[in-house]
């Protein structure tokens, strides 16, 4: 990323402002994923699929931001051309870094449980609300403390039960193994009752008891490994 910004300084010195901007948001980003790495490596049991969307997303905004780069080589008799483009460009490009930069910092949010810092929406969800709900609270199910998995499971249980679109959501997005590792650990009552709860509105459709007892039946393969070794 930041050879993304610094190439872009070097190659274009008509457009140097735009270049800085660019290497100081690169130079950001850069900052935020050692953030995530650092996190990634610290933690036994992450909470994927948001990092990936967020990712996916990130991956082609770098991908424009180093063809932009490369479009900086360009001179001669269309340089004035050029530049006009160039500017609408950046001022793209900009928007999709900053919207990347507030996504990270959202997912580094929603990862930290003992902050208090709580960013309601990331911008990669802010036309579906509740696909960044349920990425909080299986991450809450699956990473935090015993209170904060029963609050989280809790709430699941809620979403589940206004509509399918909700109980979709939940087992697509990797819902159903963190709520039955919490019933199965029988931690205390309360947090075995809301993972039953939550799986049982979620458990309304084939599919979704299909993929429960497959969930099942994995752990207890799993578990039989650990305990024959």
């Amino acid at each position: 990323m930041m050879d993304c910004g610094l190439a872009c300084e070097m190659k274009a010195e008509s457009s140097k402002h735009n270049c800085s901007e660019l290497a100081k948001q690169t130079g950001q980003l850069a900052h935020l994923l050692r953030s995530t790495v650092r996190l990634a490596s610290s933690t036994q049991s992450l909470y994927k699929p948001p990092l990936r969307r967020i990712a996916s997303d990130l991956s082609k905004h770098l991908d424009r931001a180093l063809a932009l780069a490369r479009k900086c080589k360009h001179s001669g008799v269309l340089r004035q051309v050029f530049s006009i483009t160039t500017t609408a460009d950046f001022r793209k490009l900009y928007s999709l870094l900053d919207s990347s930069i507030a996504d990270i910092k959202w997912l580094l949010s929603i990862f930290d449980f003992e902050s208090d810092t709580n960013l309601l929406l990331p911008l990669i969800a802010s036309n579906d609300p509740i696909l960044a709900w349920v990425w909080s609270f299986v991450a809450a199910v699956q990473m935090g403390q015993l209170h904060d998995r029963i609050d989280a499971a809790n709430e699941l249980a809620s979403l589940a039960h206004e509509n399918d679109r909700n109980k979709k959501i939940v087992v697509d997005e990797g819902g159903i193994g963190p709520l039955l590792r919490l019933l199965k650990e029988g931690a205390s009552p309360e947090a075995q009752l809301v993972a039953a709860t939550a799986l049982y509105n979620i458990g309304t459709d084939q599919k979704s008891v299909r993929i429960i007892l497959s969930k099942l039946a994995s752990m207890a393969e799993m578990d039989g490994g650990v305990q024959r070794q």
